[in-house]
């Protein structure tokens, strides 16, 4: 529905106010001139007091109709003002309704951004915690360490006539005996990590933004960690699932995991390991699905 032009409302509201003015200055006009007519009118006298009676009826029909009409427009002029007066209010209410709106959002977001960074200064604390005794990089001397176990189980398996092809369980205990000897450190950066991570995911009104301020501080060798940490040992789906849909495995070294393992590239979807792609709005204003993206060149035949 079309609101009325505010131009054409003023001008009948006023017409309206003009034309009760006038109806009431024009009432007391032809009662002035009624009545400067009919000073020697004696009442003693009975055609003067039917002459009185029918001047009455006049002032009564004429006056008072006019002065009736005159009410009836002031009355409505009284209701126009008062719903403009409550439109004014409730445009009040909506405007103030939307600073608060604002204020409770912004304050919000400031809520989330202490507790996020906080977080994340906990977090690179973590990381900067796991180091050797000799001062190397903790998450390459866990990959060095991974690897060992692993041609270390191909040998016993050799020995024992086995195949020398690793299976799943394999890598896993492999990865377990590594991550027992990091377990103090290692448990805790990864507990902070997904804590961080749960919180952008949960909380935020923007994911990607604050996923790619994360990204940076990744190094190759903490996320070659993450990747085995998820798929050996955690198997957290829910962790599984945010690292799938904001692209945090995009740094893996896919050479350093195609050395030992060709097993577990594919357990994630292939957005694990591509940029964040940001959201596409379709008309209907529903995100449109993702185009179909060329084999990662990580696949195996």
């Amino acid at each position: 529905m079309s609101k009325p032009n505010p131009t054409k409302r003023s001008f009948f509201v006023t017409f309206l106010g003009a034309s009760a003015a006038l109806a009431v200055l024009a009432g007391f006009g032809i009662i002035y001139y009624v009545f400067n007519n009919v000073k020697n009118l004696n009442l003693a006298v009975e055609g003067d007091i039917t002459t009185l009676s029918m001047l009455g009826e006049f002032i009564g029909g004429s006056v008072g109709t006019m002065w009736s009409l005159a009410g009836v427009i002031f009355f409505y002029l009284a209701l126009i003002y008062q719903r403009r007066e409550l439109e004014l209010q409730r445009e009040e209410l909506l405007e103030s309704r939307k600073i608060m709106d604002k204020q409770s959002k912004t304050l919000q977001t400031q809520q989330f951004e202490n507790t996020f960074f906080q977080l994340l200064e906990f977090h690179l604390n973590a990381a900067k915690r796991i180091e050797t005794q000799d001062g190397a990089n903790g998450f390459d001397k866990m990959y060095v360490d991974f690897k060992k176990a692993l041609t270390a189980t191909k040998r016993k398996r050799k020995t024992t006539g086995s195949s020398q092809n690793l299976d799943s369980q394999s890598f896993e205990t492999s990865f377990r005996l590594v991550y027992d000897s990091y377990r103090n450190t290692l448990s805790h950066y990864m507990e902070s990590y997904k804590a961080l991570l749960f919180l952008v995911d949960e909380k935020s009104s923007d994911p990607v933004f604050y996923v790619n301020i994360i990204k940076p501080h990744l190094t190759e060798q903490e996320v070659l960690m993450q990747f085995y940490y998820l798929l050996l040992y955690d198997k957290n789906e829910r962790f599984k699932t945010v690292v799938e849909n904001y692209g945090l495995f995009q740094r893996l070294n896919i050479r350093a995991v195609h050395a030992i393992d060709k097993l577990h590239l594919e357990e994630l979807k292939e957005t694990a390991y591509q940029a964040t792609p940001e959201k596409r709005m379709d008309d209907s204003g529903k995100d449109e699905e993702p185009k179909k993206r060329k084999k990662l060149f990580f696949k195996t035949e």
